[in-house]
């Protein structure tokens, strides 16, 4: 197989050996320092004992085990990273690098995943692990857009990467940050991101994967912060400048350090070439 030049390098800056790996990590603030690309500095704390932080080519993502949910997904959107995504696949795909048991929580009945029937497909033999999602409320964190232009792209469709994200915040408030990302990106920037779902303390403390109550988008230049709280409630036609919050809040929200180890401060010009400037 031969990729154009433009993949190539893609894929040599994104390729890094220890990426397909799944870290076991019951404290991450005692355990050996790692340094992953996809996180400014260094990822957020890992707030629960046991969680799986699963590391990909694009993303990182910490798993709750005792649920199945995501607890957070950090990625970096580089200027030649971002492409159309109009035309690529979007199958559920289970992630390989996590524990048998995690996987079997996320894929439960109660999360309405049915089985395809593959046997009239040509290539089944190499998508033993697509599965079908019944469900119209569930959303990538990291979006197919801001990697399309990247041979990785269908990591985004690993279940490490899924959220309960209701449709009208997807197609509305959700989708309209994201693209300012991306466009911001592909004027020359890098911007690192860190994003997850709010849950109440029931959720948490429960063995199910509740509805949650928001979600989080922290984006940063490696210097300067923005961050969005969303509610899950929000209807369509509410643009993401309205969401604007302050880290200090999202991070008590979350329980924890989204950017740790750099002094991050909420920062205006970011804003503004996010394009809330006048907001």
């Amino acid at each position: 197989m031969k990729f154009s030049k433009s993949a190539t390098r893609s894929m040599r800056k994104y390729f890094i050996p220890w990426v397909s790996l799944c870290l076991l990590l019951p404290d991450w603030a005692n355990a050996q320092q790692v340094h992953i690309s996809h996180c400014l500095k260094a990822c957020p704390t890992v707030s629960h004992q046991g969680n799986e932080v699963a590391l990909h080519h694009l993303y990182a993502a910490s798993i709750a085990p005792q649920t199945g949910a995501v607890e957070w997904v950090a990625y970096r959107v580089l200027p030649d990273s971002v492409g159309v995504a109009s035309l690529l696949p979007r199958y559920w795909l289970e992630d390989e690098l996590l524990d048998a048991e995690v996987r079997l929580q996320i894929s439960s009945p109660a999360a309405n995943f049915v089985q395809p029937d593959l046997s009239g497909a040509q290539d089944r033999e190499y998508r033993i692990s697509e599965v079908q999602l019944v469900s119209e409320d569930r959303g990538r964190l990291a979006p197919l857009t801001s990697f399309a232009g990247t041979p990785y792209w269908a990591e985004l469709n690993l279940f490490s990467n899924m959220s309960a994200l209701p449709q009208p915040l997807r197609v509305g408030a959700w989708s309209g940050l994201d693209q300012a990302i991306n466009e911001l990106a592909a004027l020359g920037s890098t911007l690192y991101v860190v994003t997850g779902p709010i849950t109440s303390d029931d959720d948490r403390d429960t063995d199910t994967e509740g509805n949650g109550i928001g979600f989080f988008k922290a984006v940063s230049d490696g210097e300067n912060v923005a961050t969005f709280l969303f509610d899950v409630r929000l209807p369509p036609h509410t643009h993401f400048c309205a969401q604007l919050s302050r880290l200090e809040t999202v991070e008590s929200a979350v329980s924890l350090a989204l950017f740790p180890g750099i002094e991050s401060r909420q920062g205006k010009e970011l804003i503004s070439r996010l394009g809330c400037g006048s907001r």
